[in-house]
């Protein structure tokens, strides 16, 4: 399955600078490739987007995506406040 990361994606990715950040996200990523459904399912006018949780240490972040026919959307990632928007 083919990625493809939107400009605010890569844009937010390149700023991060911790390691255990960059390796959290990276197994997020990873852990999306092999189970693309494993992220929940959002509502309203989100319903064709999903919400994937994981922890970076000591907090818990969410990979927002969405899955289309042959490849995955990445739109953001970070804490749940302002990440919708």
């Amino acid at each position: 399955m083919e990625l493809i990361e939107t400009a605010k994606f890569r844009k937010t990715r390149k700023k991060i600078n911790e390691a255990g950040e960059k390796e959290a996200l990276k197994n997020a990523v990873k852990e999306i490739i092999k189970n693309p459904t494993a992220g929940k399912k959002l509502k309203g006018e989100f319903k064709e987007i999903r919400s994937f949780r994981y922890i970076v240490p000591g907090q818990q972040r969410r990979l927002i995506y969405k899955l289309e026919p042959g490849f995955i959307v990445l739109f953001s990632f970070g804490p749940r406040e302002g990440i919708y928007k």
